[in-house]
């Protein structure tokens, strides 16, 4: 019974999202005959497509997509008074004003792409409607936007109104959950210092920290996601809205500094002194344990800190002088332990921001940069070639309803699948809900509808199969969300409300089977123009990856940083087979490294005064670097175990020539230097390592364990 858990023992969560849901529809119905709308079944479908369980999100989905009808008015306006006299010229038209759209829906983040989805859509009704019916297309633009308007107002409403005060509570939930991992892991890299070294090149599996961080990062991620609607919520989060995308940013650092650190000790094959990590097992136990006492966790990160900076006033455990993996463990975990006090006193200060508000102004966040050219360009060309098939058969068939419908679907289907990381596998989705709304509204229109006498009885029709719908909305898995949003949506469609437009049979089956044909013309078009298989689309993303890694020292640490995570967020891994899945990920995370750690060091070099000699072999490495990974793919694994190799000897000399400097503070930023480039190097062998059991999505498998082991 589990898989009908969702329906069974639904979560309260679920049971007030539907019932806002057959409310928002009931409401919307009700107001646009009241109203004397067009087509007061188009206010009850916008509900079902806008409406999210998140409240502030529905608020601001709702805003987008009014936006998004009067651009798309005014779009289905120009194209009837250019080109209404030809159906050729107006599928035309049509079809590059979609594709234009559908690029823009691919390039931009969250409700912009949203707004340009729908900009496209109902441009496509109404062109479609003005061409079928005898009826201006002025008054059409004018009821679509009236029905979609009204559905926004009714929506934004309803989440308002009738949401319970759960947003920001689930919201610092989820962070507490998130520091409470972030706690963990802190956890499992104190567990590293009483362990034995790993054998040469190879890292215990149980000291693998990818799958961690990874999931580290997409939780902090989806936070950040979360973020942006709480202020149309609950208002009051504005007063803390900098310092939660503030905290965001410290929790990647954070992430990216625990990340080097913990794959540099779990491939490493000598002994090391490992006090420094053990002083941070009682901050990572207090982390995980309470992660709301704030300053209980940031007064052990400062005692943490001091521990270690004892540490580094004693000798190495060993009996020897200190070297290089010392000073770079060292270091690392001092630099966790001050960037993790930074972290709680941020936390703090968001707890304390429910009193105090903040009058700062929040800026725009780095986290919703516009990214992946490539694949809109191809996401668009191919909804160009769907709309355009579409066109050819509306243009022959003009008078039949299932051709119009077919038009009307296929700029509101390329649209959206556009926006979708995996559109073909997504369409088994939109085919399960339509299969389910069209059975329902089968038995509501032909069986329920001819007794039913006002509008009591309709709400008692349809609002069951809402419900139903509404639960599965509310359910945080995508593969019984996306099709029971669908089954809303369609069901909301082919539910004729007004008894005096009932279909007749063969007409309702010529109506679904429209809207599969447009499903089927839709996903024909995805799989034939340019098509791409998951290795290759992997590939892709992996250049971007090294796009940005060659690129990153243009723009701050800040975008850097959140740009890559968010590629490594949405790496297509789910497709790939677990050796090659697991490869890309640490590959991703190795590229992070690298990226960040260079930086690190360019700025530091910068800032120290180097023999001319040392600082030229700094520059020289960095640029070698560079172009290794520059072009859209880096050079081969050989290529990148040979700048491990140079960077790591680097490192030693910046060592050497550190430690024997005489002033404290230029000695320093030296060391750190030092230690940055050894970080570097550690990198660079674990990007290597991430293709040791699996194919390089971009360089020849075979030369992966010679490449490891040159590099270790």
């Amino acid at each position: 019974m589990k898989p009908l858990a969702w329906l069974l023992t639904p979560s309260t969560d679920q049971l007030l999202f539907a019932l806002r849901l057959c409310l928002a529809i009931a409401l919307a119905l009700y107001l646009s005959m009241w109203l004397a709308l067009d087509r007061p079944y188009w206010a009850s479908l916008e509900v079902a497509v806008m409406i999210q369980p998140a409240p502030g999100m529905a608020v601001v989905r709702g805003f987008a997509r009014a936006t998004g009808t009067i651009v798309a008015g005014c779009a289905g306006l120009a194209i009837m008074a250019f080109f209404g006299q030809s159906y050729e010229l107006s599928a035309a038209a049509l079809a590059l004003w979609v594709a234009f759209c559908a690029f823009w829906a691919n390039v931009l983040r969250n409700n912009l792409s949203y707004g340009f989805a729908i900009a496209g859509f109902i441009a496509g009704v109404t062109v479609m409607l003005a061409h079928s019916l005898a009826t201006p297309p002025f008054d059409i633009a004018v009821a679509r936007v009236s029905e979609c308007v009204l559905a926004a107002l009714v929506t934004a409403a309803v989440n308002v109104l009738f949401s319970p005060p759960v947003g920001i509570r689930n919201y610092f939930n989820s962070r507490l959950a998130l520091l409470r991992n972030l706690g963990r892991e802190f956890v499992g890299l104190a567990g590293l210092s009483s362990r034995q070294p790993a054998a040469p090149g190879r890292p215990r599996s149980e000291d693998d920290p990818h799958p961690a961080l990874q999931a580290l990062a997409a939780q902090t991620l989806a936070l950040e996601q979360t973020r942006q609607y709480l202020r149309y919520e609950a208002p009051q989060f504005a007063n803390f809205d900098r310092l939660s995308r503030r905290l965001d940013y410290d929790i990647l650092s954070l992430i990216s500094a625990t990340s080097s650190l913990h794959i540099y000790l779990a491939g490493h094959t000598e002994t090391i002194d490992t006090r420094p990590i053990a002083a941070l097992a009682e901050p990572a136990r207090r982390l995980s344990a309470h992660p709301e006492d704030a300053e209980g966790a940031k007064q052990a990160f400062d005692d943490a800190h001091a521990a270690i900076r004892a540490l580094a006033d004693e000798p190495a455990d060993h009996g020897r002088p200190r070297r290089l993996a010392d000073y770079v463990v060292l270091s690392r975990a001092l630099e966790l332990a001050s960037r993790g006090r930074a972290a709680m006193t941020t936390h703090g200060l968001l707890i304390a921001e429910r009193e105090h508000p903040s009058k700062h102004i929040s800026r725009r966040s780095e986290f919703s940069q516009p990214m992946d050219i490539r694949q809109a360009l191809r996401n668009s060309l191919r909804t160009l070639t769907a709309v355009s098939l579409g066109g050819v058969v509306w243009v022959n068939f003009h008078t039949q309803l299932p051709a119009v419908l077919l038009m009307i679907l296929l700029s509101s289907l390329t649209t959206i699948f556009a926006t979708l990381p995996n559109p073909v596998a997504a369409a088994g989705g939109f085919a399960k809900g339509l299969a389910l709304a069209a059975t329902a509204a089968f038995v509501i229109n032909f069986l329920v509808l001819p007794q039913a006498v006002g509008f009591p009885m309709l709400m008692l029709a349809m609002l069951p199969v809402v419900f139903v719908g509404g639960l599965a909305m509310a359910v945080p898995n995508p593969r019984l969300a996306l099709p029971g949003r669908i089954s809303v949506v369609m069901f909301a469609l082919l539910v004729h409300v007004q008894n005096g437009a009932l279909p007749s049979f063969e007409t309702y089956i010529q109506i679904v089977l429209g809207i599969f044909g447009a499903i089927g013309l839709t996903v024909l078009a995805f799989r034939l123009v340019l098509p791409v298989s998951p290795r290759q689309r992997l590939r892709e993303q992996m250049r971007g990856v090294f796009d940005e890694l060659a690129d990153g020292r243009r723009h701050t640490r800040e975008r850097f940083e959140t740009r890559m995570y968010d590629r490594l967020n949405s790496l297509a891994l789910s497709e790939i087979d677990e050796p090659y899945r697991f490869s890309a990920r640490q590959a991703v995370l190795a590229a992070i490294n690298i990226g960040l750690e260079a930086r690190s060091l360019v700025v530091l070099t910068e800032r120290a005064t180097l023999p001319r000699t040392l600082n030229d072999s700094v520059h020289r490495e960095m640029d070698a670097l560079r172009t290794l990974f520059a072009g859209r793919r880096p050079g081969s694994l050989d290529d990148i175990a040979e700048r491990a190799r140079a960077i790591h000897n680097l490192a030693a000399q910046l060592l050497a020539h550190g430690v024997a400097l005489d002033r404290p503070a230029e000695r320093r930023l030296v060391i750190r230097a030092a230690i940055c480039a050894e970080l570097v190097a550690s990198a660079l062998a674990d990007y290597i390592l991430a293709f040791e059991h699996g194919e390089s999505p971009l360089t020849e498998p075979e030369t992966a364990n010679e490449a490891t082991t040159n590099a270790t």
